[in-house]
């Protein structure tokens, strides 16, 4: 089951609801993460499990420019006194995180964006 997050900062910038991970069916082919485009100043998700997506290259699906991605993949292995927003399995021991902490906002270019989750989805 994935997760419904979304994104508000400081400079009044808000996201839409973002539907990271995956549903029943397609949580082995699809693991959607928030992402952000600076040309447009939208914040939005992104498929990581995708041929791009191995090569870490991603566009953005409005403009076709690169964007980046939040959070980070790394070992199976939850900090000790970090909260997380968000986290999907990747397989391979392999695991996406996306921690309670604040990161770039592409409308101030400030680190004040933070992500809060709001419901789930399948």
């Amino acid at each position: 089951m994935g997760s419904m997050i979304k994104s508000h900062s400081k400079c009044g910038f808000e996201s839409e609801v973002l539907y990271v991970g995956g549903g029943m069916m397609d949580f082995g082919g699809k693991c959607g993460v928030p992402c952000y485009c600076d040309k447009c100043k939208l914040v939005t998700t992104i498929n990581i499990l995708t041929i791009e997506g191995e090569k870490g290259y991603y566009r953005c699906p409005k403009c076709k420019k690169r964007i980046e991605c939040y959070g980070e993949i790394k070992e199976e292995s939850f900090e000790d006194d970090v909260h997380y927003v968000f986290d999907w399995s990747l397989g391979e021991m392999k695991r996406y995180y996306l921690k309670d902490q604040s990161y770039y906002c592409p409308k101030c270019e400030k680190n004040d964006l933070q992500f809060q989750p709001v419901g789930n989805w399948d």
